[in-house]
């Protein structure tokens, strides 16, 4: 009975934070100075969004996309698909026009009907569910700044 019983208790706790970790919506966290906002759908893709509070540091963000992870701080960074309007590595804020277009961009995400990121030939789609929890960008505690 004891064994059934933790079987069944153990069993309640994985679907609690296998749910969590799968949650095909938004959601937001603070950790070591950083505003942070994900979403990951069930294959594993994901747009991961950093805001550090610190004066000096600026916007930043990773996609994962078919295994593959693109930061928005190297390369060709990866593209944000947003309502079909295709977003040129919009977290790189460091060039005086990407900055200039950062406010635009995030209006548009924080409002997406759909959304996809691409990189390295490969499109994925990603969910808007809870997209809300993106602060506007007028809002005292959003610590997400461009560069420019």
């Amino acid at each position: 009975m004891n064994t059934l019983r933790t079987a069944l208790i153990v069993s309640f706790l994985l679907g609690i934070t296998s749910n969590h970790a799968f949650a095909a919506e938004w959601w937001s966290g603070f950790a070591m100075g950083t505003s942070e906002y994900t979403v990951t759908d069930d294959k594993g893709n994901e747009l991961y969004i950093a805001c550090p509070s610190e004066d000096g540091e600026y916007v930043r963000a990773t996609a994962t996309i078919a295994g593959n992870r693109y930061s928005s701080q190297q390369g060709d960074g990866f593209n944000v698909i947003v309502d079909g309007y295709t977003n040129t590595n919009p977290f790189d804020t460091y060039c005086r026009l990407c900055g200039e277009d950062f406010p635009n961009f995030w209006d548009s995400l924080r409002n997406a009907s759909t959304l996809q990121v691409s990189a390295g030939g490969q499109t994925v789609k990603l969910p808007t569910t809870n997209i809300g929890v993106l602060p506007a960008l007028g809002d005292p505690a959003n610590t997400c700044q461009s560069a420019w």
